[in-house]
């Protein structure tokens, strides 16, 4: 495996609500988190390392040329996907989710793979989606009519052209971090640390931190992982 990730995001990754996963440059899974495993009827214990979406169950395997194909898409652009993923669950129930795919980061700032977050929409749509394929004709003809796989509902969103360090403070910065704990945590001065805030500003085209904050979430950045948080190659 050429990529590996460090404690600290592995960590990150188990407290993030929904499913959450990352694979590396070659779309083979570095690491997912129980919610994404028991969405694909795994075991919790069961390790992703190494593995494809052809090896998981849940049908993804039909759809591995698509999900390959957007992968490459997010490390060549720099961009972000967001998809409405449905298929049928370990559970045999149609789910549906909101995937957002963003490119993950080296210190060099190359794209080292994908981190995929997904949101359980099934609910929205529940008297379709949450037909199950065993009960009755009627439902089957349903459940069959649905279309299932990986639809793309918004292409690139361009990344901006951010530092390493610019990239470090935003990520703690969108997680409540204010600028003598963020200081801290990268061992540098709290004015050093405005200083960047202020050129994010600048890139982003806001006038305020909460502005900043807004825009940055609302463009996916809360997906950009810093390098310092994987392990070495």
């Amino acid at each position: 495996m050429s990529n590996l990730i460090g404690s600290a995001f592995s960590s990150l990754m188990d407290q993030m609500p929904g499913v959450c996963a990352c694979k590396d440059a070659g779309s083979i899974f570095l690491y997912g988190n129980s919610e994404f495993k028991k969405s694909m009827g795994l075991d919790e214990d069961v390790s992703l390392r190494g593995l494809r979406h052809l090896d998981l169950p849940a049908g993804f395997g039909s759809y591995d040329d698509s999900y390959v194909e957007q992968d490459k898409f997010v490390i060549e652009t720099g961009g972000t996907i967001r998809s409405i993923n449905v298929y049928h669950a370990a559970d045999q129930q149609v789910k549906a989710y909101l995937v957002v795919k963003k490119p993950f980061f080296d210190v060099e700032t190359h794209a080292r793979g994908v981190l995929m977050h997904g949101t359980d929409i099934t609910h929205i749509n529940g008297d379709i989606l949450r037909l199950r394929a065993d009960e009755g004709e009627q439902r089957q003809r349903l459940s069959r009519s649905m279309p299932r796989g990986t639809f793309v509902i918004k292409g690139s969103e361009k990344a901006l052209d951010l530092t390493r360090r610019e990239t470090e403070v935003l990520f703690y910065l969108l997680r409540g971090g204010v600028a003598r704990r963020i200081a801290n945590l990268l061992s540098i001065s709290v004015r050093t640390v405005e200083h960047h805030i202020d050129a994010l500003k600048d890139k982003f085209m806001v006038a305020s931190k909460p502005e900043l904050i807004e825009k940055a979430i609302q463009m996916g950045y809360f997906y950009i992982t810093p390098a310092t948080l994987f392990g070495p190659e």
